[in-house]
């Protein structure tokens, strides 16, 4: 069911991306007089086409018909080419008609269409057609002439600022997208849970410590945005790797005499501003009872503050008497369990039982010793600390339409800031768990992606809001790539412009520039499928995104 969901849910989600984005060329190419034959909604083979435009042709004495074509009897609603030339008036007469299956190459003149209506003087074609395509994986544009400047009305032949705008205008689309699906989430009245969030530990060396945090402290502000959740003071810290961030806090005074179940510490109204910067590569410490080297271990207790599941050791090999229950279980222990369980198996501990004969539960590895876990090495954070929330408050609120603006315009700058962190963190080899994850997901993994979405526990609205969150991130991702010098991509179309233009206007060879962007096309599709691959890997191996 996952998997139908997925297929109509990345169909909804990143069809309209990417027909919006060929509208854009679509309109801006006409606003340049660039002749465009063919607008297609998915990809060949056609299904069927839908032909538009009125080109009027006149002929004359001279214009030849090829057999069994005839002046008296030509074929109303079928497939033609004309090839033309123009009078001393400027009108286009037609030289030489034909009946064609798909368009010739290389005739000057040339018009190729449906043929509208047929009158003893005057032809009128629709030269453009919209095309529905079997394969619904998107939509294309096609000019004429993209690399050919020879043809009247192509692409090629147009300026270098005209060509330039044709080509940017799709990622100008997939650009501005973002901006207005971002205004339109945040306006929407949303339940969210918002509080105090409190410092709850700090980690021995951490730059959390350093700074003089403790716990009880409440984080109220980080770089001047307002800290109401822990999903707010992650993505802060996230956007502050490896260079300085300003808190500013309230100290939390430790009450000496709290009231049963009332709060353990006391806060004035004044914050206090501290400086920490936030760690690229945060240490990875291993579990023990307790630790000897802070450096390298951390305690038991101390671990599951972080990670409830964290434990000395996360399998139990069976014996028959076991010395050493982190490390051994007995048989008649094992066989409570699982009748099947044979001496010298190795259990490794799990949340859920998929494989009874070679796992133990989490609850049932802790029944046997309170000390297993799954988890024997905790990941530090960023900033090396803790945090709860504390007074808790349910609260349901919309944006005034330019308070969602703004807001929108922040969100798609964070993003684009948290992407060159996520690549950066690829880089240097980052041990943040805020940045672990898949790096790179194709066509199936955003399919498994909005398939989750779709059959999560979530409510109607709320996964409607998260699934246009992700389009709306799609969105400002294609705009990037495309802009991207890519051959066979609209940057990589635009970077022939540039080097046209720094050449004093000496154009690169339209056959060159064609093997450049079949090479691009070979290369992306090369790359596209070998993500896929990694993304059907990953569905095999039952990982899933939430």
């Amino acid at each position: 069911m996952t998997a139908v969901y997925g297929v109509l849910t990345f169909l909804a989600v990143l069809g309209p991306l990417v027909i919006l984005h060929e509208l854009g060329h679509l309109i801006v190419a006409r606003l340049m007089k660039v002749k465009v034959i063919e607008f297609g909604f998915g990809f060949p083979p056609r299904a069927f086409g839908l032909w538009t435009g009125r080109t009027r042709v006149r002929i004359d004495a001279g214009t030849l018909f090829d057999e069994p074509l005839s002046r008296d009897d030509l074929p109303v609603g079928r497939q033609v080419a004309v090839v033309t030339m123009k009078d001393a008036n400027g009108e286009l007469v037609a030289r030489h008609v034909s009946i064609d299956k798909d368009r010739p190459k290389g005739a000057p003149g040339l018009i190729f269409g449906k043929l509208r209506t047929a009158g003893p003087e005057r032809l009128e074609i629709s030269e453009m057609v919209w095309s529905f395509n079997w394969l619904p994986l998107g939509g294309f544009v096609k000019m004429i002439g993209e690399e050919d400047p020879s043809a009247e009305g192509s692409l090629a032949s147009k300026s270098r600022l005209a060509r330039a705008f044709v080509l940017a205008s799709g990622a100008g689309v997939n650009a501005i997208i973002p901006f207005v699906l971002f205004a339109a989430i945040f306006m929407v009245p949303q339940d969210r849970t918002v509080g105090r969030v409190m410092i709850t530990g700090t980690m021995p060396g951490a730059p959390a410590e350093g700074a003089g945090l403790r716990e009880g402290d409440v984080v109220r502000r980080v770089d001047g945005r307002e800290i109401e959740t822990i999903v707010d003071l992650q993505q802060a810290v996230t956007l502050r790797l490896g260079a300085e961030s300003r808190w500013e806090v309230q100290r939390g005074i430790p009450d000496p005499a709290p009231e049963p179940g009332g709060p353990r510490f006391q806060y004035r109204n004044e914050t206090e501003t501290v400086t920490i910067v936030p760690r690229w590569k945060p240490p990875v410490r291993d579990v023990v009872v307790e630790a000897s080297d802070p450096q390298t271990q951390v305690p038991l207790w101390r671990a599951r503050q972080v990670d409830p599941a964290a434990g000395i050791s996360n399998s139990v090999v069976v014996v028959e008497s076991p010395a050493d229950t982190t490390r051994e279980i007995s048989l008649e222990d094992a066989r409570k369990l699982n009748p099947g369980i044979q001496r010298g198996a190795v259990l490794r501990v799990v949340r859920t039982v998929t494989y009874p004969l070679t796992q133990i539960s989490l609850d049932d590895a802790r029944r046997h010793d309170s000390s297993l876990g799954i988890n024997t090495r905790l990941q530090e954070g960023a900033v090396g600390i803790t945090i709860g929330m504390t007074l808790p408050v349910r609260e349901r609120a919309g944006k005034d339409p330019w308070s969602a603006l703004v807001a929108s315009v922040r969100q798609v700058g964070d993003i684009l800031v948290l992407t060159k962190n996520g690549i950066t963190g690829v880089v240097v080899g980052s041990t943040n768990p805020q940045l672990e994850g898949p790096t790179t997901i194709g066509p199936v993994g955003i399919g498994q992606l909005t398939g989750e979405i779709a059959t999560s526990e979530a409510g109607g609205p709320a996964k409607v809001i998260t699934l246009v969150s992700l389009a709306a991130t799609l969105s400002l991702s294609l705009a990037i790539i495309n802009i991207l010098p890519i051959p066979a991509l609209d940057g990589g179309r635009l970077l022939f412009v540039i080097i046209e233009w720094a050449r004093g206007g000496k154009r690169i060879s339209p056959e060159r520039e064609g093997l450049v962007h079949l090479a691009g096309m070979i290369m992306i599709l090369a790359l596209v499928a070998l993500i896929s691959v990694q993304d059907v890997l990953r569905i095999f191996r039952g990982e899933r995104f939430f």
